[in-house]
């Protein structure tokens, strides 16, 4: 048994096939039923982040203290990518990004080993460092804002935090649950600065008592009275009242009540943030799933979770206010539905062209055997029901059936040959077999490099690319094994009758009959003399042929920049085309030389003679129609190259999501009380929009973040919502008001992002700022301008040297004390109060308004070398200034991101392309760079994994043809063919208007393999019946004929089955923005590639197998030793007496 007669094999034993699919069809609902509904797939990003934070310290001093050197210990980790850092008011962050491949474990614990190393020399008021491993896989779920009746806001956070998140913790699949605005418990001591300079005790004085004698410690063991007893010193308070009445020694031996020198009660924390709905406050909090889990499931569950708290308490009520699980479930409904109605459409289109009710069941049984086991596979490799598994479903929904079609078709027409159906089934399954085969090899030889892509570009689309895989070859199966055995059993014969005859197919095959005409060339041709050739006579065809050649090489796979894998295949692709051309042209040139020469001349022999000769033979070309026809080709590459060129082109496209995201940036050094007015003034401007259903107020010092959920029925898309408002936001002054973009990713968060680095920061701003005025003159752009670029106050504290060393005062002193007085000790350094339940921090500071008077923080005393105390203003001076908002890094060099946001309608691709071309980007300053950052740096990783997989698909598709043809030029007619797929697609992008995108690329891969498989049904059977002696002619005549049915047949499947995914977003619910420019590339380029296919194929065929009718015999006669017959002739030698030959001596 083989794959030609494997067919035959199921339909003599049609039991073992019948239970092995409905095994696999129980399996395959089985984990279709238990897989996970996620938004993306799940990835492993091997990256580290490292926080260091030291409260009140200054980005320049986080910068040279702290972040510096945690990039020195870091780099010279093994697999190490790349390092961004981020040096801002009290806080250094780290990401590193290690090579794909690294496990993340392993580098989470070389960094934390790392950081271990240098936690001596960092500076003493830092908190503890903390190394985490960064999870990508899981996804935030949701936002919900809690309102209480009967508590206070400290309570409130109490309860989200003590209640409420361990409840939803406990739901399988929660990962995480942050609470955001409201308050922490805290004793609050507030200092009173007069008395504590009339006593000469220091802020840091208190905090060191209380830390010391607040606190219940171990006292070690005692054996009293036989037995063993711990020992426990409680020297905790109770109440803060208890706690005001703690001593405090002071520096001359005596020593005071601290409720003499402060203030202590029971409070909480300082407002450092604000959620507000509606002008109302509320305290709110945010879920994420675990990797693995399903973001519908776990979000239903913790949706009955909080019910089932809300019912527990009365006076609690949850609001919901932002989520992505919507989104999820949309996309997966209207994929699902896409599938299925495809499917429908496809199953139609198989009874409008056989009118056989019994074959059409046959043919709609393959779709579902071919799919639900397929969710079998993806269950046990670990896939889950993701935007891109969705994708490659939705993109074989026609596909399944047309194997299944093309089989049925060859049983159908056998059984109107006379035979019954169950001859016809064997004879036709048998005839078709390896063609079948060989199509669907064709299909997974393209899409299993995708599904095998390195890098992170690998991880999310290892999901598409296997399924593609999987489905296709399910489809496969089915059709060899179940569809002929069905047909056998169930199809009715019906004896002798017409089939695929009609008025169109009279005219395609006058038309075939007409590309493949070349009587008139060929009787010109025979009736000139033969001229020999010399070698020489090819000399300026090759000069050309060399000079093309060295053209491409210099221009592509020789260019310094730009990037090698589109160098290469733009080099590869235009030696193709520029090598022969090139030849053609000389060629031609030569003749014409010659030719010219020789009609002065009546020479009939030589150079001049052969010129003529080549003209005549040239001129006579012109009347082969197949020769025309492979011109209506090179017309149709060329055009499609112009199409690609001319049409804008972004990485995503941009997706219609009920949620939106601004971001307020104030100037920075704003009170959280000013920088609430403003997002209350933007959150009354969101809900005058009639789209705007709710908004959440994120309201921080200096910044805030309005979540907005917009309406249902809302007549824009979000993407035109958010550009139509943006210059209304754009207005606002004092603050920076704007749209998230939802392609910023890693970079500035906008649309546009451009990074400089480099190490002398004056040049690198000097640099950016250039950079933004040249982009100011982009018409495309909306408010180009570095991130991060208004520098924020500060007060500069400078020590009197001579005088601090006099009283023993030191820098550090200085720092503790004035950091203890406004902020508060660090967190691990502050002292406890211990309650019933957990313990609160007990927080020494100034009171809010003191610390808005310069003459306070003059007047703070700082502990002497005696143990007394000397104001601040005598012993260091103090001026204002400012300094970096932020400091940003990268690989240990400074750098600048240069944001912008894009108009209304405008696509990213156009605007980067007037940036590229900006002359400070084309000429840069030495010692400035450029890199690519956020979704830049993944849409160039993921074109050159895709260009990758591409050409390894094609070199695999060229191999199936090899192996199937067992020839070489008819395999290299189909490659040439593919070059025809993408015509009618990216033509009917452009009419639409849509964009370049990854889907339009995703649908020119399956358009390689279907164009492939049509090209595949012709060429495979005119050579078959070239092999049972048929006329070449005859046999692509006949081959045209008897495969165009199912040629159309399976290209109108396809397209029904595409309408659906191709209509996404437009009719349905769901958005379609991933799946409808997919849906229109492969219908426009099924229809025109299939037209393309069946008249320049067969032309095509016709002059590759002349050509190796003459090449062939050449080549084997100058390159190989072996002659026809020589197998014969040593059979006949062995089975004679003829004496073995002597061995060689």
């Amino acid at each position: 048994m083989n794959f030609r007669n494997i067919s035959a094999w199921s339909i003599r034993n049609p039991v073992i096939p019948l239970v092995a699919f409905t095994a696999l069809l129980l399996a395959g609902i089985l984990s279709f039923a238990q897989m996970d509904v996620v938004n993306n797939p799940d990835v492993e990003f091997p990256a580290v982040s490292v926080s260091i934070s030291q409260p009140g310290a200054a980005p320049t001093e986080i910068e040279n203290q702290i972040t510096q050197r945690v990039e020195s210990a870091i780099r010279s980790i093994n697999g190490v990518k790349s390092l961004n850092s981020t040096a801002s008011e009290g806080n250094s962050n780290t990401f590193v990004e290690f090579e794909i491949g690294t496990d993340p474990n392993d580098a989470a614990v070389e960094v934390a080993n790392a950081i271990d190393t240098i936690r001596g020399s960092l500076p003493d008021g830092i908190l503890e460092p903390r190394v985490q491993k960064q999870e990508i896989s899981g996804g935030f779920l949701a936002i919900y804002a809690v309102e209480a009746d009967d508590m206070t806001i400290e309570q409130l956070s109490w309860f989200i935090d003590d209640t409420i998140a361990k409840r939803l913790l406990s739901v399988e699949g929660m990962a995480e649950v942050n609470r955001f605005a409201g308050v922490d418990r805290e004793i609050e001591v507030i200092l009173d600065l007069p008395r504590m300079q009339a006593y000469g005790i220091t802020a840091s004085q208190i905090n060191q008592v209380l830390r010391q004698t607040n606190i219940d410690a171990a006292g070690g063991a005692t054996e009293v009275g036989g037995t063993r007893q711990s020992v426990r010193v409680l020297g905790s308070t109770e109440t803060a009242y208890e706690l005001s009445q703690r001593q405090i020694q002071l520096g001359n031996g005596t020593s005071v009540r601290l409720a003499d020198v402060a203030t202590v009660r029971d409070g909480y924390s300082e407002r450092t943030s604000i959620s507000k709905v509606r002008d109302r406050e509320v305290v709110n909090f945010g879920m994420s799933r675990a990797k693995g889990a399903s973001d519908v499931t776990v979000f239903a569950a913790a949706e009955e979770e909080i019910a089932a708290i809300e019912a527990e308490n009365p006076g609690i009520h949850f609001i919901p206010l932002f989520n992505t699980v919507e989104y999820t479930e949309e996309q997966y409904t209207s994929s699902m539905r896409a599938m299925i109605e495809g499917a429908i459409l496809a199953v139609v289109v198989v009874f409008f062209f056989l009118r056989d009710w019994r074959a059409t069941a046959i043919s709609a049984v393959a779709i579902p055997l071919s799919a639900i086991p397929t969710f079998w596979f993806m269950d046990l490799l670990g896939f889950n029901l993701n935007t891109l598994s969705l994708l490659a479903l939705g993109l074989v929904a026609g596909v399944l059936v047309d194997d299944a079609i093309v089989e049925i078709e060859n049983i159908v027409r056998h059984m109107r040959m006379g035979k019954s159906a169950y001859q016809a089934s064997i004879d036709a399954a048998d005839e078709i077999g390896l063609p079948v085969v060989a199509t669907s090899f064709c299909i997974v030889a393209v899409f299993l490099p995708v599904g095998l892509m390195p890098g992170i570009p690998g991880q999310f689309f290892k999901n598409f690319g296997i399924t593609v895989v999987i489905a296709v070859l399910m489809s496969l199966a089915v059709a060899r094994m179940i569809t002929p055995m069905l047909a056998a059993y169930f199809l009715k014969a019906h004896g002798h009758a017409e089939h695929g005859e009609g008025r169109l197919m009279d005219r395609y095959m006058r038309v075939l009959h007409w590309s493949l005409d070349h009587d008139k060339a060929k009787r010109m041709r025979a009736s000139y003399a033969d001229v020999a050739a010399r070698p020489f006579y090819y000399a300026l065809s090759i000069l050309a042929a060399l000079a093309a050649a060295f053209f491409v090489i210099t221009t592509f796979f020789m260019a310094d920049g730009g990037d090698m894998v589109l160098n290469f295949m733009f080099g590869m692709l235009s030696l193709l085309i520029a090598v022969p051309l090139a030849f053609f042209i000389g060629l031609l040139v030569t003749a014409l030389i010659g030719g010219a020469l020789g009609s002065l001349s009546n020479s009939g022999t030589g150079f001049l003679a052969w010129s003529k000769f080549m003209l005549k033979r040239l001129w006579a070309r012109l009347f082969d129609h197949r020769v025309w026809m492979l011109g209506v080709g090179f017309a149709a590459l060329m055009l499609t190259g112009l199409l690609f060129a001319i049409t804008p082109s972004q990485f995503q496209p941009l997706t219609d999501s009920d949620n939106s995201r601004i971001e307020i940036e104030m100037v920075p050094g704003t009170t959280l009380e000013t920088t609430e007015r403003v997002a209350d003034r933007v959150a009354a401007l969101l809900y005058e929009q009639p789209e705007v259903e709710i908004a959440l107020e994120r309201v921080r010092e200096g910044q805030a973040t309005i979540y907005v959920t917009l309406k249902e029925d809302r007549d824009k898309k979000s993407v035109e919502f958010e550009r139509d408002l943006a210059p209304t936001l754009a207005q606002i002054p004092d603050a920076r008001v704007r749209f998230a973009s939802q392609s910023g990713g890693f970079g500035s968060g906008r649309d546009i992002t451009v990074m400089l680095a480099g190490s002398n920061p004056d040049l690198l701003e000097e640099t950016a700022a250039t950079l933004v005025e040249q982009m100011k003159g982009i018409d495309l752009l909306v408010a180009p301008r570095i991130s991060a670029d208004i520098n924020r106050p500060e007060l500069i504290i400078e020590p009197r040297p001579d005088l601090a060393a006099e009283l023993g005062v030191t820098t550090a002193a200085i720092s503790q004390t004035i950091r203890i007085a406004t902020l508060g000790e660090i967190e691990q350094n502050a002292a406890r109060f211990s309650l019933s339940d957990r313990q609160i921090p007990i927080r020494v500071k100034l009171p809010e308004q003191s610390r808005e008077s310069l003459t306070t923080i003059e007047n703070l005393p700082v502990q002497t070398r005696n143990g007394g105390s000397v104001p601040l203003a005598r012993v260091a001076d103090i001026s204002f200034g400012s300094g970096p908002t932020t400091i940003q890094r990268y690989n240990q060099n400074r750098r600048v991101l240069v944001g912008a946001d894009l108009g209304q309608g405008v696509i990213k691709g156009d605007a980067q392309k007037l940036i590229d071309q900006l002359p400070i980007l084309q000429n840069l300053p030495q010692g400035v760079i450029r890199d690519v950052v956020g979704e830049d740096q993944w849409q160039q990783e993921m074109i050159s994994s895709l260009i990758v997989a591409i050409v390894a698909g094609f070199f695999l598709v060229f191999a199936v043809l090899v192996l199937l043809y067992k020839r070489v030029m008819s395999p290299l007619v189909n490659m040439t063919s593919l070059l025809l797929a993408p015509l009618g697609g990216i033509l009917l992008v452009w009419i639409t208007g849509q964009p370049q995108s990854m889907p339009v690329y995703i649908g020119t891969l399956l358009l390689l393999g279907i164009v492939s498989k049509n090209s595949i049904l012709l060429i495979d059977f005119a050579i078959e019946a070239m092999a049972d002696g048929q006329r070449k002619f005859e046999a692509i005549m006949d081959a045209g004929h008897k495969r165009a049915q199912p040629i159309v047949m399976t290209t109108v499947a396809m397209t029904a089955g595409m309408v659906p995914v191709s209509l996404s977003g437009y009719i349905g619910s769901g958005d379609g923005a991933s799946r409808a420019p997919m849906g229109t590339m492969v219908i426009g380029g099924l229809i025109m590639s299939t037209l393309l296919t069946l008249l320049i194929v067969p032309a095509g065929f016709s002059l590759a197998d002349g050509i190796e009718r003459r090449l062939g015999p050449w080549l084997r006669n100058r390159f190989l030793t072996y002659r026809p017959g020589d197998e014969r002739r040593d059979e006949r030698r062995d089975g004679g007496n003829e004496p073995e030959a002597a061995p060689a001596e």
